[in-house]
């Protein structure tokens, strides 16, 4: 079901998948001086003082993180995950955005009969490890 579209593989025809997950969020100044934001995304066993993130993943098969949104609350980020799945650009649409998105429960009936897979956190780590979890760096405009 692999798709090459600008001399890329991806999974299928989105450009990108969404994953909601447990995180926490820290400034970081790097050697250079520059200050980024540090993503740790917690896959199993987050803190108890956890924030919501959306992670936004190239659909390719090493699935390069390429943003994260944060939120205070779940409802929060199911609410901006929702209005913002269905406007993934697509292969099939030279890359572009939907003109007209669907609904996202429409969205949802796409993705399953065409069988899409979402972002498996397990298949990208090896066996045996405990608490994986993704380091996640932003520069701060």
């Amino acid at each position: 079901m692999s798709q090459y579209f600008q001399g890329r593989e991806y999974n299928d025809d989105r450009l990108y998948v969404l994953y909601l997950c447990k995180g926490s969020v820290k400034k970081q100044v790097q050697p250079d001086g520059r200050t980024m934001l540090c993503t740790t995304v917690y896959h199993e066993n987050p803190p108890e003082d956890f924030i919501w993130c959306l992670v936004t993943y190239r659909n390719d098969p090493r699935y390069l993180a390429t943003r994260v949104d944060r939120f205070h609350t779940q409802n929060d980020a199911v609410q901006y995950m929702q209005s913002v799945e269905p406007l993934m650009p697509l292969i099939s649409l030279g890359g572009k955005s939907p003109q007209q998105p669907l609904s996202y429960k429409e969205y949802l009936s796409w993705k399953e009969a065409n069988g899409f897979k979402e972002y498996d956190y397990k298949s990208m780590y090896k066996p045996g490890g405990t608490n994986p979890c993704e380091h996640i760096l932003q520069p701060i405009d």
